[in-house]
């Protein structure tokens, strides 16, 4: 027993499989991708009308999935050495982010979805925590707040360049329209608005400008938009490979 119980430490924790996942956690992040993805499925209403007892049969079955995994780590909790031997390993555990995120997955299948609070089918959507169990997702996590760190002072300073960028702009278009479309774009309040979708490149076209120099600052401002966008975005590429490469380099000097 205690053999077979070491055995599943070692899948549930992914331990002496390098970065190999375990069949464990495959199988566990398999059902978590079929749960969200029928969760996302039966609030379209007809689906829900036509499939909605076989999916609900679906739920309680990877609900029952959820909960075997929820007492496999809970029986192997003791025996980590984060959590402590015997009673107070498994207090420990229960009381852990990770196993409320669990208890919280489990919930869903065992409170009625069928009814017609939508907030109680969304709640099922809750699932999509657990994906944080996975190691690649605690690796990727890792390095990106490694780049929010090491770039903080760059980001910060795209962070002000982006932030003059629409206040400047909102406030020239203010300046250029709110004579001619005082409805939508009468105060700087409502340009900042316009300002946000031309620069983030959305343009939901709700508010454009009809003026000669008001279509001049929309073409500036889109073209510095990009600015706005690429900067932070190159920013966190280079803390990205920055952290990847030293965990390369930690890892070869290990070796």
């Amino acid at each position: 027993m205690n053999e077979f119980r070491t055995k599943l430490l070692d899948q549930v924790t992914n331990n002496n499989l390098g970065t190999q996942t375990s069949l464990f956690n495959k199988i566990s992040g398999v059902t978590i991708f079929i749960s969200i993805f029928f969760a996302v499925l039966v609030t379209e209403n007809q689906i829900d009308y036509q499939f909605g007892d076989q999916i609900d049969f679906l739920d309680w079955v990877i609900g029952g999935l959820f909960c075997i995994e929820y007492l496999c780590r809970l029986w192997v909790a003791p025996l980590q050495e984060k959590y402590g031997k015997g009673l107070k390993g498994i207090f420990r555990y229960v009381l852990s982010p990770m196993a409320i995120i669990d208890v919280i997955a489990i919930i869903p299948s065992f409170i009625g979805v069928r009814a017609e609070l939508k907030i109680l089918r969304v709640i099922r959507l809750l699932r999509i925590l657990k994906i944080g169990r996975s190691e690649k997702f605690k690796k990727s996590i890792f390095h990106f707040n490694y780049a929010l760190r090491s770039k903080s002072q760059e980001l910060q300073i795209s962070t002000v360049y982006t932030v003059l960028l629409l206040l400047i702009s909102s406030t020239l278009m203010y300046l250029a329209e709110s004579s001619i479309q005082p409805e939508l774009l009468g105060s700087i309040p409502r340009c900042l608005w316009w300002s946000v979708t031309t620069v983030s490149a959305v343009g939901y076209g709700d508010s454009i400008p009809v003026t000669a120099i008001g279509k001049i600052i929309a073409s500036v401002t889109s073209l510095l938009g990009i600015g706005a966008i690429a900067i932070p975005t190159g920013i966190l590429a280079a803390g990205f490979s920055e952290s990847i490469g030293l965990q390369s380099k930690s890892l070869g000097e290990g070796d």
